[in-house]
Formats: structure tokens, sequence, C-alpha cells
């Protein structure tokens, strides 16, 4: 009855927790969202919850069969209520709770220190009141790249016009948004072996997105107004391009030879631009070119505001003005880099969340086996604690006695869970950001605060046990 009623409830449990595990689930794991819970699966484990109570009842009601009256006087003399045999085995259970709730506590306090690192990364630039908009122009009628030019240019000029924005610059790919570009590249027309190949990523910007994002110049200048309209095979690169491609020498003057092109003119780098994360927090930086808009004219570009106040509420305006440019222009994603931000950790956040609810779950199943033990325990020691109360034992006396086993078990779980932690947490260290997968602060502290909790669990019943009247304990039995 007890099983088939903790079956029922689960089923609850089940289907709200599933509708809630696919509305938390990051976009990126599509096949999630078909996830629901189905009759075949309902009927496996409401009959498997029926199982485990008929089995876990059998065995007791088996032993009870075998009653033996001569063993159960002479364990009685060694241990009052229950033989030694049922003890142990309900040590055991308690022991192998407390173990596996560890295991689950350390694996889910080693993803959210990785998360806390992971967020606290410095993406070098500023996410916050910044808007995404995605715009590709309509190839029928931006035929020509003049045409293109133009009419990103004007968008971003009426951009800067709408209240409340400061800034206002372009991209075809911005960061956490998706891949970017990447080719091969010689240094004022050097060549190399093929195992020497220099190669870099390639990004398409105007003159405003350096501003607009507030990545800072490191070295020489930004385009020009000119450079940015016309062509003048110009370009910026990152700290980590001097570093791994120029050996950090001073890259100003310097000619890139970018193979994007039909036509691979040498472009001279006029300045240097601080590094900043593009694909994901945990990805690092690397080489990057940047070209201003009219080296390779693409359709497509992603434009940029930074604004004062909340980045979406200038989302409506900022449609106005494609709109009024050309009405017939379709607007793709808007966004706010924040959001693309947050998505990119999505799938961090979401198995953090998940391993942590079903440490909590296995917290919960310690701290009422530890519980139930120990108060089961207490009612069966009840004769003898009045007799140690009526020769004198004080209150403290009984609340030592009955903790001090609550302690051994806690701790015999703790050990045993370090352990097999130890083993099993090795499984997750590829989902781990700057944190190792036996992180010895993350196993102490889940230690410790787990062995606190069966501490309490212990004190319940054990303050229980204090209160039990002598007289009546001696009449007990």
């Amino acid at each position: 009855m007890l099983s088939l009623l903790g079956g029922m409830l689960g089923v609850l449990v089940a289907w709200w927790g599933t509708k809630a595990l696919v509305a938390l689930s990051p976009p990126q794991l599509i096949d999630l969202k078909s996830v629901s819970v189905n009759l075949p699966v309902l009927a496996f484990t409401l009959g498997l919850s029926v199982l485990t109570g008929i089995i876990f009842g059998l065995v007791p009601a088996l032993e009870a069969t075998r009653f033996d009256l001569h063993d159960s006087l002479k364990e009685g003399g060694k241990s009052v209520g229950g033989s030694v045999g049922s003890h142990r085995l309900r040590n055991v259970f308690v022991v192998a709770q407390v173990a596996l709730a560890l295991v689950l506590l350390v694996g889910a306090g080693l993803l959210v220190k990785s998360l806390n690192r992971l967020q606290a990364v410095d993406t070098g630039f500023n996410p916050n009141n910044l808007l995404t908009m995605r715009v590709n122009a309509l190839p029928r009628k931006y035929d020509t790249e003049e045409k293109r030019i133009a009419f990103f240019k004007q968008a971003i000029e009426r951009m800067k016009a709408i209240p409340g924005v400061e800034a206002a610059g372009a991209i075809d790919v911005p960061p956490f948004s998706g891949l970017y570009s990447g080719t091969l590249v010689e240094v004022d027309g050097k060549k190399l072996p093929p195992d020497q190949d220099l190669s870099t990523g390639v990004n398409v910007t105007d003159a405003n997105y350096f501003q607009t994002m507030q990545i800072p110049l490191k070295l020489g200048r930004l385009y020009t107004d000119q450079e940015a309209t016309e062509m003048r095979h110009v370009v910026l690169v990152n700290e980590t391009f001097v570093q791994k491609n120029l050996g950090g020498q001073n890259p100003l003057g310097h000619k890139l030879t970018i193979y994007m092109k039909d036509e691979n003119v040498p472009c001279e780098i006029i300045g240097v631009v601080g590094d900043h994360k593009h694909s994901g927090l945990d990805v690092s930086v690397e080489p990057m070119i940047y070209w201003p808009h009219p080296e390779l004219v693409f359709s497509g570009m992603t434009l940029m505001l930074r604004t004062r106040g909340d980045a979406s509420a200038v989302a409506g305006a900022a449609r106005n003005v494609i709109h009024t440019l050309d009405p017939q222009q379709p607007i793709g994603e808007v966004s706010t880099m924040e959001t693309l931000l947050s998505n990119s950790v999505a799938r961090a956040r979401f198995s953090a969340s998940l391993l942590t609810v079903f440490s909590l779950v296995a917290l919960a199943m310690a701290v009422v086996g530890i519980y139930g033990v120990m108060s089961y325990s207490v009612l069966q020691r009840t004769h003898e604690i009045g007799v140690r109360m009526a020769l004198g034992a004080q209150r403290f006396d009984v609340l030592k006695l009955v903790v001090r086993r609550g302690i051994v078990l806690g701790i015999a779980g703790v050990m045993a869970g370090l352990v097999v932690s130890f083993l099993v947490t090795r499984v997750i260290s590829t989902l781990l950001f700057e944190v190792t997968a036996t992180d010895a602060t993350t196993f102490a502290i889940v230690s410790v605060g787990l062995f606190l909790v069966t501490l309490v669990a212990c004190y319940v019943p054990a303050r229980r046990a204090t209160r039990v009247d002598p007289l009546k304990a001696l009449r007990y039995e």
C-alpha cells in the first residue's frame, strides 16, 4: 500500500516535472522538446514502485517466519530491539543513501562552481544594454555592392537618431550568435610550408562597431569614414593575431593577404583591438581579422545598438527604421546581447540544474533514511533507555548515546561517498570549466554540509529519546 501510494504520487511529480524540464531545457536540445510521459514508461515505473514495495516487504516477512526463540533470546542480550542482522542491514542502507547523496551533491557542486566560473569570464566588451538585429538585404533589390553598403550605412545613421540609443554599428556575425568565417593568411607575401600555414578568423564590420561594443583600441587607429565606404585595403587585427601570427612584433604597416576573395589584394594593418570572446565563454580567443564592409560586401549584417537603458525597449523603433527605409525589407532575429550570452551557457546551466535537482532528491532520501532508522532504533530501545535513566543516566547521556550511532553512520556514508565521488566525477570532467573533477573545496564543503544535515536528522529522534519517562519505559514490554 505504501509503495502504491508513493508510485501514484510519483506519477504526478513526473508529469509536472517533465513539463518543467522541457520548459527549462536550452534551445540547443531540440530532441528534448518531444519528451513526454507516455503510458509504457508510466506503467513500467508504477509497476516498479509496487514491485519494490513487495520485495522489501517480503524480505522481513520471510525472516519473521523463521523465528528462532533460542537465537532471539541470545541476540537480545547483546542488542535490545531487533536482531544483529537486521540492525546491520538497516545501517548498510543508511550508509548507501548518504554515499549516493554525496556523489550527486559533489557532481552538482562541481557543475555549479564551473557555471559560476564560466559566467564570470570577461567577454572583452560590454554586453549590457546592447540590442542585436539581423538584416539580410534583398538580393534582387540591392544587387550591387554600392547599394548594400549605402543601405546599411543609412540604416546605422538613422538608428543613432532613435531616442535612448547612444551608438550603433554593424558586423556580419556578432559574438555568441554562430560560427564566423575562417581562412588562411600570409604576412607580407611570405609563403610558408603547408604545415606552418597561418590561419585566422574573419569578421566584416563598419566603422562604428568597436565603439558600439566598447572594444578598446590597443594600437594604431580604427577605420575612417572613407575606408568604411570605399575599398582602401586596410584591416584591423586582435591581440591574439599579433601574438600567434606575428610573434608579438609591431603589426602596424604589415600587409596581410587574406584568402577570402577571388582577388586577394594585400591589406595593410592599421590597428590592433582588444581580444574578446566570440564563439563562447569557454572557447579560447582565436586570431581575428576585421575587414571594413567594402572589402567583403555581405548582404546580411547584424546591427548593434548601444542604449542608455533596457535595450529591448528600442526594438520597436529599430524595426520602424528598417521599414521606413524599405517597407519590403524583412527583419531577422532581434535579441539583446545579454540573451545571446545567456543562451551560450544554457547547456551548462541546464546540466547543473538537472544534477542539482537529482542531488537534492537523494539528500532528502538520505535524511529520511537516517531519521527513520534512528527513530526506529529509539523505539526499539525504549526499555533500555528507561533502565539507563532509572539507574541515573542524564538526558545528555541519552542524547549522546543515540546521536553517536548517527554520527558513525554519517561518517561511514560520507567516507564511502568520497571514494566513489573521486572515481565517478571524472566522467563529467569534460563538462567543467576551470574546475578539476577532484576539486578539494567542493569535496570538503559538500562533505561537511552533508554530515551536518545527517546530524540534524539524528538529533530529532535523539531529543525524543531524552523525554522518555523511565516508569513508562520499564513497563514498555
